[in-house]
């Protein structure tokens, strides 16, 4: 669903005119003969009309108890967010003419994904609204979300996972709303005069506390904006520092947690066949921190790459890979700038999910082929094909640890091979063997003979009409060639059963 821009700074005066309810001889009194400012919704009366935001009646009351209708939620809500009523598509409810007062508003609230009518086309304009109705229009319009996914909400009325409860859960979170009892939201209860007067001043005092930047497609000379980040993490691992808000026109970055990290805006347009082409690209550093104890942020263009890693764990080499030697493909040194190798921690995992022996990372931070000669202190050494390459935002790698045969111990294989035959599969499109096979008492070799990547499956048969397939994948990533293989019983194979 589209969402809207966020309302930020100080409401103006000059939006009486979408007051809670539009008469012509609208008393803009701060004082109500019918309010009792010593309860907190009169306190939110009086700050509201005082800055013209809301107006009474001709004979000094506000009526603080009467509905509030899905016409006037909509004009009041558009007033607040600044929308433009005036340039709007037709959201073609049945019940709302161009012609009408609520129009212009429903219509940019409709056209901004905010608002929605019922089955039948209609949008209810003069029905007064529930407060799940009223909740979902704030939530949305003003981009809440939950801090934490799985909240458990007090209210009975509201099923967890409901449309009810995502659209509940930000405003109770946030303070915006407390139910009508300790343990009752009251989804249908309708929604009056003093109550929206709650939850404007409680959502004005939620707005005041978010640290927001907004970029537009405009920026980036294109109709449509998005953006994503890899790296918005927490140290802990465990929660967002900050959160992107998207909408087609505009993207906001809001401020959660102290932090720093990096995020990439993409404008691009869509042509009439729903083609996308994207137009400009831009990445951006983010530094959050906290000053008098509230959260500020800056945001800047960056040209910086995000480095790339690669794990080496010490269960795919048969060795602690603890040394490594790195060099471009063309042999030269490359200096310890550009990448730094040290021992993996697994923050978070379960101790026994951790992969036993020396595990470690190598970051890169500039693209290239490279190739690692990763060793022990006791002799081993094996060398790594790594490719790294720059989408503008960060690095992204393949290896490759070099194996160009596999030996398959007859005890592994449980029984005396006679003879065999290889299928390439995607190795077929090369004119040249691929992979062979030589047989010995001691087992079976499987060795590359050709180049290029391909899948190959060898069926092994054995003297008493013995079967069993070594299915094998061969891939190069910088000259360096990686074979893998697994294998697979006659039975698996007719039961489709292996991975």
């Amino acid at each position: 669903m589209n969402k809207h821009t966020l309302f930020q700074g100080a409401l103006v005066a000059a939006l009486a005119t979408s007051a809670i309810v539009i008469v012509p001889s609208a008393q803009a009194t701060e004082k109500f003969s019918d309010v009792d400012y010593t309860k907190e919704y009169g306190v939110a009366v009086k700050d509201l009309a005082g800055r013209g935001i809301i107006k009474g009646y001709a004979d000094g009351t506000f009526k603080p108890f009467a509905n509030v209708t899905r016409g006037q939620a909509s004009k009041i809500l558009a007033g607040l967010l600044g929308l433009d009523t005036k340039n709007v598509q037709d959201p073609k409810f049945t019940d709302v003419k161009p012609s009408d007062e609520y129009y212009g508003a429903i219509a940019v609230l409709a056209n901004q994904g905010i608002i929605s009518g019922f089955a039948d086309g209609r949008f209810g304009v003069n029905q007064a609204i529930t407060r799940e109705q009223l909740a979902r229009m704030l939530t949305s319009a003003y981009q809440l979300e939950m801090a934490e996914a799985d909240q458990t909400l007090p209210f009975t009325d509201i099923v967890k996972y409901s449309d009810a409860y995502y659209a509940v859960a930000p405003l109770f979170e946030n303070h915006i709303t407390k139910g009508i009892t300790p343990t009752t939201f009251g989804v249908q209860e309708t929604v009056n005069r003093s109550q929206l007067a709650l939850f404007i001043h409680r959502i004005e005092a939620v707005q005041a506390k978010r640290a927001i930047q907004t970029f537009t497609a405009r920026e980036l000379n294109s109709t449509n904006i998005d953006a994503y980040s890899t790296n918005n993490l927490t140290p802990d691992g465990e929660h967002e520092f900050f959160r992107i808000l998207r909408t087609n026109y505009d993207v906001k970055i809001e401020a959660l947690r102290e932090g720093s990290g990096y995020f990439m805006l993409v404008g691009y347009n869509i042509d009439n066949e729903g083609n996308y082409a994207i137009v400009d690209m831009q990445k951006y550093k983010i530094d959050v921190t906290k000053v008098d104890g509230k959260l500020q942020m800056n945001c800047q263009p960056t040209d910086e790459i995000t480095p790339g890693s690669a794990l080496f764990l010490e269960q795919d080499f048969g060795f602690d890979p603890k040394n490594i030697q790195l060099t471009t493909a063309d042999g030269h040194a490359v200096s310890d700038k550009v990448f730094s190798y040290k021992p993996y921690k697994f923050d978070g995992w379960e101790e026994e999910t951790i992969p036993k022996g020396g595990n470690y990372v190598l970051m890169l931070s500039q693209a290239g082929d490279y190739i690692a000669t990763l060793s022990d202190n006791n002799g081993h050494s094996t060398r790594v094909g790594i490719h790294a390459e720059s989408d503008g935002y960060e690095l992204y790698t393949t290896s490759a640890i070099e194996k160009n045969s596999a030996f398959i111990p007859k005890s592994e294989i449980g029984f005396k091979v006679k003879d065999f035959k290889i299928e390439q599969y995607t190795g077929a499109m090369h004119d040249h063997k691929i992979v062979d096979v030589e047989l010995s008492e001691d087992g079976v070799t499987v060795k590359k003979v050709g180049q290029g990547n391909a899948i190959f499956s060898v069926r092994l048969n054995g003297e008493n009409g013995e079967k069993l397939y070594v299915h094998g994948m061969i891939h190069e990533v910088t000259g360096i060639t990686a074979m893998n293989y697994e294998l697979v019983t006659q039975e698996q194979m007719e039961n489709a059963s292996f991975n």
